[in-house]
């Protein structure tokens, strides 16, 4: 599947005293099978932008084309987009709404028109992939649940509809390090079966650990893109434009600054555990 955003603006409240451009002229092709972290300051237009892939927000200028057809030219069937390109909103749980959560996972296929038994099928099979069992959960309000449940269920509900492409907002907001690791986990395993992700971040270790390619927002504009190895490696852009990188290059920075030869290209934990262990063998081996 081919999804491509070209030359996209878009402006609210045009017109008015009040309209703001939140992106502006933003060309991206988004890979089949890859996955893409949007990342950016507050306010660099990444949420916006998000919500382009799937048609919700509609550009003010420029074209959103979904294997080659632009999703907003007349006669387009905006559920087919829906179908293909799932959206998982900041805080996705407040979405929440049915009584049960097998209403709610379910809502999404029931709306395609499918039988009873394939809408409980998906729903089965969403709540799995989310590390939930059916049996548990299905008859319970979603309202019950933890929050790091409640995240999951409706996780759930936008996997249950099979996208193609899976575009989250601000996936672990808010949650304690271990539901991040968990949910972050499941959307790695989600990419691993051939889903693709677009995922929008502040934490340039989770970019570093799971993105096979990045792309920066800087006030409404795409400045650059490439693997995190590559965006990375420019770290005083970075910093200039208000973001942080990971843990792991702020380590080697500072050996760097103190002599010690680590390599530049370092951005993961486990690269940097493999450079240290090469540079103290290095030292055992000048040293008799």
């Amino acid at each position: 599947m081919q999804l491509i955003l070209e030359h996209v603006t878009h402006t609210y409240q045009p017109g008015s005293p009040f309209q703001s451009r939140a992106i502006e002229d933003v060309n991206l092709e988004v890979h089949e099978g890859e996955f893409l972290a949007l990342i950016g300051h507050t306010g660099s237009g990444k949420s916006t932008l998000a919500q382009h892939f799937n048609g919700l927000l509609k550009p003010t200028s420029g074209r959103v084309l979904l294997d080659g057809r632009d999703i907003h030219e007349k006669g387009y069937d905006k559920k087919e987009v829906r179908r293909n390109i799932g959206l998982v909103f900041q805080y996705p749980e407040h979405q929440l709404f049915d009584e049960t959560v097998e209403k709610d996972v379910g809502f999404g296929p029931r709306n395609l028109g499918l039988s009873p038994e394939e809408v409980k099928e998906r729903v089965q099979e969403a709540l799995l992939k989310v590390g939930m069992r059916y049996e548990d959960v299905a008859a319970k309000s979603p309202f019950e649940l933890s929050g790091g449940q409640m995240r999951r269920v409706a996780l759930a509900g936008v996997i249950a509809m099979r996208p193609k492409v899976l575009v989250l907002d601000e996936p672990i907001a808010g949650l304690d390090p271990l539901g991040r690791e968990e949910l972050m986990g499941m959307i790695k395993q989600l990419h691993l079966d051939g889903t693709t992700v677009v995922m929008v971040s502040h934490s340039m270790d989770d970019v570093a650990r799971y993105a096979t390619r990045a792309a920066v927002m800087d006030h409404g504009k795409l400045v650059m893109t490439g693997t995190p190895e590559e965006i990375f490696m420019q770290q005083e852009k970075l910093v200039k434009m208000g973001l942080d990188v990971p843990q792991v290059c702020r380590l080697g920075a500072m050996l760097r600054e103190n002599g010690i030869p680590f390599p530049e290209n370092i951005y993961r934990e486990e690269q940097a555990l493999e450079a240290l262990r090469s540079l103290l063998g290095k030292e055992d081996k000048d040293a008799q």
